[in-house]
């Protein structure tokens, strides 16, 4: 990743949110279908996850792309 384009990391970092949100969309369209857990509290420890997860990847992508960008000015 050190050699990659800031514009061309972005669009990898997006591309992540599409999969954390298609990740979570499957899981409650289907999996948690298939095991009653939708309206229960036990899927609770997903969504704390899948949370930590998102915010991670914010973290790291905003840390990543202002690296990138301010080594190239």
């Amino acid at each position: 990743m050190k050699n990659i384009k800031p514009f061309h990391f972005f669009l990898i970092w997006v591309f992540g949110f599409f999969v954390l949100l298609s990740f979570d969309l499957f899981m409650e369209g289907i999996v948690f279908e298939l095991l009653e857990w939708n309206g229960t509290t036990k899927n609770d420890w997903f969504f704390a996850l899948w949370w930590g997860f998102v915010v991670v990847w914010f973290i790291f992508g905003t840390k990543t792309l202002h690296e990138k960008v301010t080594k190239k000015l």
